[in-house]
This record gives structure tokens, C-alpha cells and sequence, in this order.
């Protein structure tokens, strides 16, 4: 605990970076270290070397591999695979970043293909929403906090669409001459020729590790699905993952249930139900209580739908689509914890890292899911595996 809580953890801000330093911990603080030939990772290849002098140590630790495995740490062997694309990736945008920005010296020059790009992503952009309109179908009713969730997503929406054509507008024309070319303008058009998307509009938006391209289509999905829910009323199964501010959706859900059965807020907690093809749960139409939930993914391990247990990934499968999960708010007393379960957390993108905000959550993320594990497994396991729920991919 002093370690783990108090002289390292009390540095660790995260609780789940700080159940991570637990478990790794509870391998070196325990008796059985004290004995000799006990085993330290999964593998047989890191013992506690027998008792002797120095030197033997020093003899004992130099027979150890030079490359660790992936193994050595709880991870799966496809963890060197995203540790190798994460270096790339480190790499080629350091590249990128050192290209020298002049004209080309034929065809297209570098200013008319970043006007042409700007004037291409402009006319992708729709109108912003008609949030009175949309107050007018779906007014905010005591029994109904989802038309609030939905006014608020809008607001949201509407702001960052803004700053989006707005910036567009203007880098077009600052290269047409028409106005002045500001620095701000400046690392708009440069981040926008690196395919990266720029830090205008990253600091009006939610968290995503995206390229522009699929930052942009992944945007354009988030405002139709939008568009769908003011236009066909709330949906039947919500697509989690298009959330702007993701935690407001799951406040409103546990608002209604409190408000029908005129129960404390503060009282209730999720019970997480997987719904799998053979579990006869029509996720067409909505639950009696609480809501379905799609647009998942699974990092670090895969679910096995035929058995509803964790299970480990394939080789060389870095992430798996979720099933559906049904979001059942009930009292804390009411809920079964006797369950062999997996508490897993929610991260909207796979940086897992964020802001501390005034909840004591990092704002990167969202929940956290109870997921069956198979009898033989334990959460120390799927812990150093680093299983989480991702709400959107990095391509």
C-alpha cells in the first residue's frame, strides 16, 4: 500500500494507472518472493535467482534475455506489434513536420492544392443545426432528459462546425489574397497540407487521435446521426460513440430512470448486460430501462460471443468490435456483485490519457463496464493485458 498508494501512486493521478502499479506490485510484495526459483511473469524465464554472493547475481541477471518479451510484462505478443506502429508513426510525423513547404516547381503549386483542399472540406460541411427548430420537436419535458442531451449535442456541434467552415473561409481566401494570412491561418493550412487536423480545431473539439480524412468523415457521422435523432426522435440503440460530451448521455439516462421510479440520483449505478446474437434482446426497439449502446472496441483482448467471456486476441488482430451492451440503471443495492467479473474502463480514444477534470475523471474517460471473464481467469490478468473499451480507432 505505501508504495503502491502513498511514495509512488500518490504521483499517479489516474485510478486506473494506479490499479495497473497494484497488480504489478502484488507480484514483488508477497512471501513467496523470498523463495528461491519463484516465478515473476508468466514466462519461466525470470526466477528469483537462488541465494550467493554479488557476483553470482551479477552472473545470474547477465543470462537473462537482452530483448524482453512481451510476455515479461502481462501483455499479449501483439503489444510488439502496436509499439512498432506507434514508433512509426512517431517517426513519419517527425518526417513530415521537416518537408520543406515551398512551391512546387511544376504543375499544381503547394497554395493552389491546400485552397483547392480547404474549398473541398468547405462544401462538405452542413448547415449548422436549427436548434429552435429542433427545441420545437423535442422540448424538454421532466420525464425526458434525452431532448436535453440532444439540445446540449447540438450547441456543441454547432460551435465547432463553426470554427471549422469559418477557418476554411478564410484560409481560402488568405491564399487567394483576399485577407490577410495570420500565423493562426498559417497552422491551419500547414496542418491541413500534413493531413493532420489543426490545433484550431482540436481545442474546440472532443478528444481523437484521427488523421484529418478520417477525422473529418468520422465528424460528418457524428452530425447525421444527429440529424437522424431530430428528425426520427431518439433512437432505439445508441451509437456511443458520436457523442460530443458523452457523459451528459449517460447522465440522462440514469435521470430518467431516477425521475419514473422517483429514486436519489446519486443511488444508482449500471448493470451491463452483453447482448450476443442468441440472447433474444431486439435491440430494435428500446429497453423498458436504460438504453442500448453500440460503436465499441475492444483493445488488449476480444469477446467471445458463443461462451459471453473475455477471451485472448488472435495474433496480429489489434482490436475487435464490441457487442451490443445494455445499460440498466438500478440501486446500488439491487446490483449483484458477486459476478466474476472484469471491471473495464471506457476511454474515447486509445491515448487513454487525458485531463484531470473537476469529477476526478480524466476526460478521456467515460465509464467503466463489467465484462464476464471465463472461471480460470482473473482480473490481474486482463489488468497487465491493458483490456479497455475504446470509442473510436486512431485510422
Amino acid at each position: 500500500y505505501m508504495v503502491a498508494e502513498a511514495n509512488y501512486g500518490g504521483r499517479v493521478t489516474d485510478p486506473w494507472d494506479r490499479r495497473y502499479i497494484k497488480t504489478i506490485l502484488s507480484e514483488f510484495y508477497t512471501k513467496e518472493i523470498l523463495e528461491d526459483g519463484y516465478v515473476i511473469s508468466s514466462t519461466e524465464t525470470y526466477k528469483i535467482a537462488p541465494e550467493g554472493d554479488f557476483q553470482s547475481y551479477l552472473e545470474y541477471v547477465r543470462e537473462f534475455p537482452i530483448n524482453d518479451e512481451t510476455k515479461v510484462f502481462g501483455l499479449h505478443d501483439n503489444a510488439d506489434i502496436t509499439s512498432a506502429i506507434n514508433g512509426t508513426n512517431t517517426l513519419m510525423a517527425t518526417a513530415l513536420s521537416l518537408k520543406p513547404r515551398t512551391s512546387e516547381s511544376s504543375g499544381k503549386s503547394q497554395e493552389e492544392e491546400l485552397r483547392e483542399l480547404a474549398e473541398s472540406l468547405f462544401a462538405k460541411m452542413p448547415q449548422p443545426f436549427d436548434v429552435d427548430e429542433a427545441q420545437k420537436k423535442h422540448p424538454v419535458t421532466y420525464n425526458e432528459s434525452m431532448n436535453t442531451v440532444l439540445i446540449q449535442e447540438l450547441i456543441r456541434f454547432n460551435k465547432l462546425l463553426t470554427v471549422i467552415t469559418k477557418s476554411l473561409k478564410n484560409v481560402s481566401q488568405a491564399i487567394q489574397g483576399l485577407v490577410v494570412m495570420s500565423n493562426e491561418l498559417e497552422q491551419v493550412g500547414i496542418s491541413l497540407g500534413d493531413n493532420r487536423v489543426p490545433d484550431l480545431w482540436a481545442k474546440h473539439a472532443y478528444p481523437s487521435l484521427k488523421p484529418l480524412g478520417s477525422w473529418v468523415a468520422d465528424f460528418l457521422e457524428r452530425l447525421k446521426f444527429m440529424q437522424k435523432w431530430i428528425d426520427e426522435g431518439a433512437p432505439t440503440n445508441f451509437w456511443i460513440s458520436g457523442f460530443y460530451f458523452t457523459q451528459s448521455f449517460l447522465t440522462g439516462v440514469t435521470q430518467n430512470y431516477a425521475r419514473k421510479y422517483s429514486i436519489a440520483i446519486d443511488t444508482l449505478v449500471f448493470d451491463f448486460i452483453i447482448i450476443s446474437e442468441h440472447s433474444g434482446i431486439d435491440v430494435s426497439k428500446p429497453p423498458s430501462d436504460g438504453c442500448y449502446i453500440h460503436g465499441l472496441f475492444l483493445d488488449g483482448g476480444q469477446w467471445c460471443d458463443k461462451e459471453q467471456v473475455l477471451d485472448e486476441q488472435e495474433e496480429k488482430v489489434l482490436f475487435y468490435e464490441m457487442s451490443h451492451v445494455w445499460l440498466k440503471p438500478m440501486t446500488s443495492e439491487e446490483k449483484d456483485n458477486s459476478k466474476h467479473v472484469y471491471t473495464c474502463p471506457v476511454y474515447k480514444t486509445s491515448k487513454r490519457a487525458g485531463i484531470l477534470s473537476t469529477t476526478g475523471h480524466s476526460t478521456n474517460f467515460v465509464l467503466s463496464i463489467e465484462l464476464p471473464m471465463k472461471q480460470n481467469d482473473t482480473c490481474a490478468h486482463w489488468i497487465k493485458r491493458g483490456l479497455a473499451l475504446l470509442c473510436q480507432l486512431d485510422e
